[in-house]
């Protein structure tokens, strides 16, 4: 399987580096004559890139250089995705004529928003670090984002969303591409579980304050004191001189929510919180944030956090410190 592995200025060298290390170990696994991955290290001049670390990066050849593959892979751009991203637009000729031939693309991290910002996303599902999830959502209304997936697979695109989602895509393409031996080989030599399918425990939302609409920003102050209490749209419109569709439009512009999913993820982070901090049960909880039927709100949480509360609550507490 011929790979290139797509090395652009500010990507995370860890990324690079964990791709090339985790491919070299699939091929040292193998049973076969010849090596199962060629991986070709690319830069869109063929020059040795800088990382956001500050390393530069040497590169086997020039994009142009690169003949047809069957992977692309995509370090991501954790912490430099602002100053990345002007450039990406370079990339997509040659990432297009790519894909037209059949290969497979797959992104690390932010790097998802080099193949959206190429148009490569449009019409399909993908996932990107859920930090950056508002941006790419606004940036990028043609594609069906789901932040709340570590992993998503699309066909012939495959996103992931976070710097240590790395080693789950590397899991996940060996397993689907490559010998199966191969990929069991590579989850037990390095420590592997199965691949995670979702970062939305990982998440931590903030609500959209930055819009300069004093008046919807008057509603959020009153929901975050408030969320607790029974809620309806057309009473809390009234309350702040709004009519209900007015108030709607005006508030899913404002804040990229509808003003239901805006309560419920206010919802959704005080119970976190109370889960992680708290003794309290899971009845006082669901209480506590608003909710009547505790079995409804664990379809909720797990549905929308990816794990039950319970499994959250225990992932997540402190640790206890031992007394010498």
């Amino acid at each position: 399987m011929k790979i290139c592995l797509l090395l652009a200025e500010h990507c995370a060298a860890a990324n690079a580096t964990l791709t090339l290390e985790v491919l070299g170990a699939a091929n040292r696994f193998s049973a076969a004559a010849e090596p199962p991955f060629a991986c070709t290290t690319a830069s869109l001049d063929g020059r040795s890139v800088a990382t956001f670390s500050g390393q530069r990066l040497a590169v086997d050849a020039a994009l142009d250089d690169v003949g047809p593959v069957d992977l692309v892979i995509i370090p991501g751009f954790l912490f430099t995705l602002r100053e990345a991203l002007p450039s990406f637009v370079r990339y997509g000729d040659w990432l297009r004529r790519q894909h037209d031939r059949g290969a497979v693309l797959a992104s690390m991290c932010t790097a998802s928003f080099l193949l959206a910002e190429c148009g490569l996303l449009d019409g399909r599902t993908a996932t990107t670090h859920w930090a950056f999830a508002s941006l790419f959502r606004r940036r990028y209304p043609a594609v069906r984002l789901d932040e709340r997936l570590l992993l998503c697979d699309d066909g012939q695109v495959v996103t992931s969303g976070g710097a240590t989602a790395a080693m789950d895509l590397l899991q996940h393409l060996l397993q689907r591409l490559g010998p199966p031996a191969v990929a069991e080989q590579c989850a037990h030599h390095l420590l592997v579980d199965r691949v995670r399918e979702y970062q939305a425990p990982y998440a931590l939302w903030k609500p959209s304050r930055g819009h300069g609409d004093e008046a919807v920003l008057r509603v959020q102050d009153w929901l975050e004191v408030h969320h607790a209490l029974p809620v309806s749209i057309d009473a809390l419109a009234s309350r702040f001189g709004f009519g209900e569709r007015q108030f709607k439009r005006r508030f899913k512009e404002a804040t990229g929510l509808a003003p239901l999913a805006y309560l419920q993820a206010l919802r959704l982070e005080a119970a976190k919180r109370l889960l992680q901090d708290s003794r309290q049960s899971l009845e006082s909880i669901t209480a506590a944030v608003g909710y009547e039927d505790v079995s409804s709100f664990r379809r909720l949480f797990q549905r929308e956090v990816g794990l039950s509360p319970s499994a959250f609550r225990e992932k997540f507490r402190p640790a206890v410190t031992m007394q010498p």
